[in-house]
């Protein structure tokens, strides 16, 4: 049975405002991406790597990241869709076995934990599928979209905010991502799909360090983060 991290980094990065890849950024001086698939290549659950980029990435990622480092894992480049989802679905496609699980994470959350990987792939015993996320602690108001008229006052104790790694059974998720294209169906992320066709997904409370890359503040609070990081290991 084969862990196989799918590593989603075909994002166009519009909110960062550079003139690269987001993947590309660089955190203390080292891209982006290299940090994120550092986590999935030293984790001793994770036997395969396939990352999914954009067509236009792809000399710069291999140059800046690939053969600078040294990723025994990395089985497969994959060019992405227009879609997180159509680019998750290109990495599935490219899988050949069903047994197993799809470690499916977002190439701009480079403060992965290990355990984060580790539990979520252990809960794929339970349930159809795993996610890390975090409690929601500020108020949440429901609101008409066009006049912005508070509606209600929701609970928030009821909601959480999803983060990746997200993981699955090989043979649910590649089955469902399929069923998923074939009847138009979208979503914002890989839980989704599997919960739309009544799939069980098990929540891990994760870690607000979690952070994806989006905007310039979240690249200073990443640096932050890093440098701590680095404290400990030492």
């Amino acid at each position: 049975m084969s862990n196989i991290a799918i590593i989603a980094a075909a994002g166009n990065g519009e909110r960062l405002n550079c003139c690269k890849s987001k993947m590309l950024i660089n955190i203390l001086g080292r891209p982006l991406l290299a940090y994120t698939l550092d986590q999935f290549e030293q984790s001793e659950k994770i036997d395969e790597i396939i990352l999914v980029i954009r067509a236009q990435d792809r000399q710069s990622i291999e140059e800046e990241v690939i053969r600078r480092n040294k990723y025994n894992k990395l089985i497969s480049i994959v060019l992405g869709g227009l879609t997180r989802q159509e680019s998750v679905y290109m990495g599935l496609k490219t899988i050949k076995k069903n047994v197993g699980t799809a470690c499916i994470h977002d190439g701009a959350r480079p403060l992965v934990k290990d355990w984060m990987i580790e539990k979520t792939i252990k809960m794929t015993d339970y349930y159809d599928g795993a996610a890390i996320a975090i409690p929601v602690i500020e108020t949440i108001k429901r609101v008409f979209s066009q006049e912005r008229l508070v509606e209600k006052t929701v609970n928030r104790d009821e909601y959480w905010i999803v983060q990746t790694p997200q993981t699955f059974k090989l043979r649910t998720i590649k089955k469902l991502y399929q069923k998923a294209l074939e009847e138009n169906l979208t979503a914002t992320d890989d839980a989704a799909i599997v919960e739309h066709y009544g799939g069980k997904i098990k929540i891990i409370p994760g870690s607000r360090e979690n952070i994806k890359i989006t905007t310039s503040l979240d690249v200073i609070w990443a640096e932050i983060l890093l440098k701590e990081r680095f404290k400990q290991i030492r």
